[in-house]
């Protein structure tokens, strides 16, 4: 189908001037006064002899001239053919939609999202004008592979069609490679064989992070897919819709300490960022526990880049999931980020394990450790310490510990190893209370293994002189053990600890240990080492004398109990809480025992509208016996199940909910119990990222041979759908010319006959 349309429509209002010419040689043929003259007989019978040559002579100069007026009236109107045709050519118009987080930016009074939605729409309109009859296709960038509108011909209705449609998106809070899409949107559009050229669109809020990678090199997959367009055939035009550029972020909320207990005062953090290139102003940043108590917390002025950890402490006095919410203050054209939410799990107590290696009806070597857990038996640290002899560890289940800490055990063996290494990797604490029972050799050989077990550092002799004690020195207060009472703690220990006797630590080593006190002096030996280990984030802390007052006096004096603490606040067994703080690209999961639960679970916000989702748990497939039956499964709805049945897996995309936030996960269970969990969806924390990016920038570091197939358009400038492909102004300005030409002979000629 060949289509016709104009560029300057408006000007079409000029082709009546094509009837000037006519009026012209009408007026020309006005009547003049007869005059009988003898002559004029003879002139008569020769014109009534060559009047119709003559007239066929006038009739087609006016023609000439009439249609030198209409062309010129149409060349400035600047026609155009579409849609296929001996001229014209079948153009797919691809457009991608940026629906990221950061469209939600306000400019003005309307999102910049909306401001896409209108680009969009003017785009479709204009298309619609111009170039009836190719084709139209829409994809968004959160849906790379699932185009919204494809290959759809493009009509004069086109523009009310998209608008519709695209009224009907909403942001989504991923944050989607634009490179990819575009991608994605090239390959697919390669099947379109039909057009003969595809003009790719990019409506977005063009940022930096978008374009660039953080070290100013070209995004890989935008890159990509800008080079496998083909310069012939193709070509991009990014349509900006405008946005800031500075943006004060809370970034996150986190556990400052390695657990939470219930009654026991927790240190929070609330960070914020300055994703700028300004200083901001002080502020302040609202801290929300459960939706009801509220702290406001001081953010200072923060330089371009800068991160702050606000600190703020609470006791929480149930145990189970609580919600976290903190909000900055100031108003901002970016709210999306100025809001984060954070589930924590708060736990009954911690557990320690006191291994004792040689147990006293009166005392043992663990009595000091567990008088400093408990003082009171109260448990109000949230504390509770299980003493056992190193005889009796035998199997005992490490799992529901925190902490374990070995005291003057002799020698460990390599099945308690194994697991001791387990229990660190999945990030317990262990530590090591040295003594005269201790069998170094066995110790390096088992704890140390060259720099690769457990010990900071390997194990020597034994030092020191009973009848002339050394003082201790603090090395390091600034260390996560001792960093809340660094000076008190640098205070006692130069000044009260005494130390008798020792274990040698070899610290000639090239390693990650730290070595957090020294005896004598700051070059003295070594008295507390410590150093992580595994990915899991365990820790070891090795104490160079007993745990008891043997070798020294530091578990009766009154640095020992909030030492204690500290170590265990700095070192015990971290949850890992990101399974229940997530962004919108990642799933919650979990696995449910269907003797215990059903496999139905619903979600529901505690914010905004109140949504609400029911997700349904997969049950795995039932395993074959040997002879290919399958084994016994669990009965139907509240039937008793087989105990062997395997769990149930549940699995909920965060893409999939709507709301940002906490939401309430409701549990049913067969008892009838209730039982709920917390987790939080935040934003993806890229999308905070708003600078700006333009042609200069997208010149000087993206290859030379791509920048004539991409054009930047202005959030202000046109909308980019008129090109000069299928225009006709040549052909018209070249018909022009001829019939200029051919008027201007023809009169000259007919004139003279």
């Amino acid at each position: 189908m060949l289509a016709l349309a104009f560029l300057n429509p408006m000007l079409l209002w000029a082709l009546p001037l094509a009837a000037v010419p006519i009026i012209i040689h009408i007026l020309n043929r006005r009547r003049f006064k007869k005059v009988q003259w003898a002559a004029m007989d003879f002139l008569l019978k020769a014109m009534k002899r060559n009047r119709k040559r003559l007239r066929m002579e006038q009739w087609l100069v006016l023609l000439l001239r009439v249609l030198a007026v209409l062309l010129l009236g149409l060349l400035v109107a600047r026609p155009q053919l579409g849609g296929g045709g001996l001229i014209g050519s079948m153009t797919h118009h691809v457009v991608v939609l940026d629906d990221s987080a950061s469209m939600t930016q306000i400019s003005g009074s309307a999102q910049l999202y909306e401001r896409a939605q209108d680009r969009v729409r003017a785009l479709a309109d204009d298309l619609g004008k111009t170039r009836s009859g190719d084709r139209i296709s829409i994809l968004r960038a959160s849906k790379a592979g699932e185009p919204d509108r494809w290959n759809e011909r493009i009509g004069p209705d086109i523009g009310r069609r998209i608008g519709n449609a695209v009224k009907e998106w909403t942001v989504s809070h991923v944050a989607p490679d634009v490179g990819k899409t575009l991608g994605a949107a090239v390959k697919r559009a390669a099947e379109v064989g039909e057009a003969s050229r595809t003009q790719f669109y990019l409506v977005s809020d063009l940022r930096q992070h978008d374009f660039a990678t953080p070290d100013d090199k070209p995004r890989p997959a935008l890159q990509a897919a800008i080079a496998a367009m083909d310069p012939e055939k193709h070509h991009l035009k990014v349509l900006a819709v405008g946005g800031e550029h500075d943006n004060l972020a809370v970034v996150g909320i986190r556990l400052a300490d390695r657990l939470a207990v219930a009654n026991v005062p927790v240190t929070l953090a609330v960070d914020v960022k300055n994703f700028g290139l300004d200083a901001t102003m002080p502020t302040t940043v609202a801290l929300q526990i459960d939706g009801q108590s509220s702290v406001s917390l001081s953010v200072p002025q923060l330089a371009p880049g800068e991160k702050v950890a606000v600190p703020a402490t609470h006791t929480f006095g149930d145990a189970g999931f609580h919600r976290l919410e903190a909000k900055l203050e100031a108003t901002e054209r970016f709210p999306l980020d100025d809001r984060h939410t954070f589930a924590l799990e708060v736990r009954e107590k911690s557990r320690v394990l006191l291994v004792d290696g040689d147990p006293d009806e009166d005392t043992g070597e663990t009595y000091f450790l567990a008088s400093a857990y408990d003082p009171d038996g109260e448990q109000r640290f949230g504390i509770e310490a299980q003493v056992v002899s190193d005889t009796g560890l035998g199997e005992l289940d490490l799992a529901p510990f925190d902490f374990v800490w070995l005291c003057n055990v002799q020698a460990p063996t390599e099945a308690l190893v194994k697991r001791l290494e387990e229990f660190v990797e999945s990030g317990g604490g262990l530590g090591v209370f040295c003594g005269p029972l201790l069998d170094t050799q066995r110790y390096n050989e088992l704890l140390w293994k060259d720099g690769k077990g457990l010990l900071p550092l390997p194990l020597l002799e034994v030092d020191g002189d009973p009848d002339r004690p050394e003082s201790a020195v603090l090395t390091q207060k600034d260390h996560p053990m001792c960093r809340r009472i660094g000076e008190v703690f640098e205070l006692l220990m130069n000044r009260v600890v005494l130390v008798h006797r020792w274990l040698g630590l070899d610290h000639d080593f090239d390693h990650s240990a730290k070595i957090v006190a020294r005896i004598r002096d700051a070059e003295g030996p070594p008295l507390i080492a410590t150093r992580p280990y595994g990915s899991g984030g365990g820790e070891v802390v090795v104490f160079a004398i007993t745990a008891d007052k043997h070798w020294s006096n530091l578990p009766i004096t009154d640095l020992f109990v909030p030492a204690i603490m500290e170590w265990h606040r700095a070192a015990a067994r971290q949850r890992d809480l990101s399974g229940f703080n997530l962004d919108p690209e990642a799933s919650y999961r979990t696995v449910l025992d269907p003797g215990i639960y059903r496999p139905d679970v619903t979600l529901r916000a505690l914010g905004g509208d109140g949504e609400e989702r029911t997700f349904t748990a997969v049950e795995p497939a039932p395993e074959k016996s040997a002879d290919g039956d399958k084994a016994n499964g669990a009965g139907a709805g509240n039937q008793p199940v087989e105990a062997t049945q395997q769990p149930w897996e549940l699995a909920v995309p965060m893409r999939e909910l709507r709301e940002l936030g906490a939401y309430a996960v409701e549990f049913s269970r067969h008892d009838g119990n209730p039982e709920e969990r917390i987790i939080a969806r935040n934003p993806a924390a890229d999308e905070s990222r708003l600078q700006a990016f333009g042609k200069q920038t997208f010149t000087r570091i993206y290859p030379q041979d791509l920048h004539d197939r991409v054009t930047f358009l202005a959030a202000d400038g046109g909308i980019g759908a008129s090109s000069g492909e299928g225009e006709i102004w040549k052909i018209l300005a070249l018909a022009l010319v001829f019939g200029l030409l051919a008027e201007s002979f023809l009169a000259m000629r007919f004139g003279r006959r």
